[in-house]
């Protein structure tokens, strides 16, 4: 017998294994293909009719770690993904038992790879394994740590946010006093050990290659700023020795700068409550700053911040309220003032007013002085929406806001008191009541009925009317009634 007819063939799968890919959202299992240039997962069925298809892999471990790292870098979307390592001979039966999640199916699983990004509540560091005697003897203690809030910070395997005044025994040597953030790693005994962040007062620092990229001026000026670069730029991976796109900052207490993976970004779709609107995303994505507007704290307040992704946080970060400030003076500097009128003397109606677009009516009163009604402008630093007339004002040169409408009649219709209304209708409008029907002197403020002295005056009048009357009648000739034939 041959012996070279019973040697398997790289074909049989024999010399190379096959990535499986269990997508719990659809429910299939199917073999990995490839990845596409927009970090899509390529697959074909699991049928040995597509094994010419199949992306293959050394079945030697220390290779393969490596290469799936860098495989699972490429992928834009590994939620819900489970992978799967398996003999290109057997694949039909391994997807069958993946798919009914046997302990066969489940014994060819490829554990995700560690990256230094992980996930929320979930602990990097066994707080059980930390050598909590050899930071006693530079000062630290875990009830120190608990107090100022860094333990929990540092599990998840991120530099206390604190400075820490720290001196003592360090291996071989003695540490003089000094201020320092100390992180945690795990040895390769298993055992936790610490790490000391020192200040880094190197004036030059930022003038050197990091990781083989070097930064140009703006960059600088970004890293000394905001503590963070302000783009994505490609540098050296010391692991894999392969150029990748990665966010740089620089931590603002001791100036140590750091760096993570562009690709391991997660940007969520509401912060503090307000929604990430696609260009924000996009900007976050790029490493630009970001203001967000309408985010609300514990207490229900409405806010506004900017944001910013930061490679010391490995994540998105609010940025110092010291750099806002700068940052709305620069913009209150560089913007130009309003010109409300030409050199003809026409009055230029804006296409925006407090934030709110305006109609092309509107712009057209405007120009034409006359009186708008915004609804929904915001106040300046205080975010509350309001509503107002506006028109220009020409003396002053800008325009005026105000509540009421300016070009409504000023000029009303005046209404008396309620205690002189009796008085008005009488002298003014010659109204009477039962009280003032035979009343002809004029009332007094405040009166509402005649005295008695003007009642008594009032039956003399009209006595001496009477009598009057009665004169002149008597003193009227009598006709003649003519001759009676």
């Amino acid at each position: 017998m041959d012996e070279n007819k019973m040697k398997p063939s790289v074909s049989d799968g024999q010399k190379n294994d096959v990535l499986l890919v269990h997508d719990k959202r659809a429910g299939t299992v199917n073999v990995v293909k490839g990845v596409g240039t927009d970090g899509s997962l390529q697959t074909v069925p699991p049928m040995q009719q597509h094994a010419s298809e199949f992306m293959r892999v050394d079945n030697n471990s220390d290779p393969f770690t490596n290469f799936f790292s860098n495989f699972y870098r490429k992928i834009n979307d590994t939620e819900g993904l489970g992978f799967f390592r398996c003999n290109a001979s057997v694949v039909e039966q391994s997807a069958e038992a993946i798919r009914q999640g046997s302990k066969q199916g489940e014994m060819l699983r490829v554990p995700k790879p560690d990256f230094h990004e992980f996930p929320k509540n979930q602990y990097r560091i066994d707080p059980a394994k930390i050598d909590w005697e050899s930071l006693k003897k530079i000062g630290i203690t875990e009830e120190t740590l608990k107090k100022t809030k860094n333990l929990d910070r540092m599990l998840r395997g991120y530099k206390s946010r604190n400075l820490f005044r720290v001196s003592g025994q360090v291996g071989d040597f003695y540490l003089t006093p000094t201020d320092a953030k100390i992180s945690l790693y795990t040895a390769q005994d298993g055992t936790v050990k610490f790490k000391l962040h020192g200040i880094q007062n190197d004036e030059k620092q930022l003038q050197r290659p990091f990781h083989e990229h070097e930064f140009n001026d703006k960059e600088q000026k970004n890293l000394q700023e905001t503590g963070n670069l302000g783009e994505v730029v490609k540098i050296k991976d010391p692991k894999s020795g392969e150029q990748i796109p990665v966010f740089i900052s620089r931590d603002r207490e001791t100036h140590e700068l750091e760096y993570m993976r562009a690709d391991k970004l997660r940007i969520p779709d509401e912060i503090c409550k307000a929604k990430i609107t696609d260009q924000q995303k996009e900007d976050f994505a790029a490493g630009r700053p970001v203001k967000v507007e309408g985010m609300i704290d514990k207490d229900g307040k409405t806010f506004s911040a900017t944001l910013q992704v930061s490679a010391v946080e490995r994540g998105i970060e609010f940025l110092p309220k010291g750099f806002q400030q700068n940052q709305q003076q620069q913009q209150g500097q560089n913007r130009k003032p309003y010109q409300w009128v030409d050199e003809n003397g026409n009055i230029r109606a804006p296409k925006t007013i407090g934030g709110v677009p305006l109609t092309e009516e509107q712009q057209k009163k405007f120009a034409a002085e006359e009186a708008i009604y915004v609804k929904g402008m915001k106040k300046d630093g205080q975010d509350q929406p309001y509503n107002a007339y506006i028109k220009f004002n020409r003396e002053k040169g800008k325009p005026d806001f105000s509540r009421a409408n300016p070009d409504k009649a000023q000029a009303k219709e005046i209404v008396p008191a309620t205690e002189s209304r009796t008085q008005v209708a009488v002298n003014s409008d010659g109204k009477t009541n039962k009280a003032t029907k035979h009343q002809k002197e004029p009332l007094k403020q405040g009166q509402q009925k005649p005295t008695a002295g003007q009642k008594q005056n009032r039956v003399k009048k009209e006595q001496q009317e009477q009598k009057a009357d009665k004169s002149l009648k008597a003193d009227k000739p009598k006709k003649s009634k003519g001759i009676k034939l």
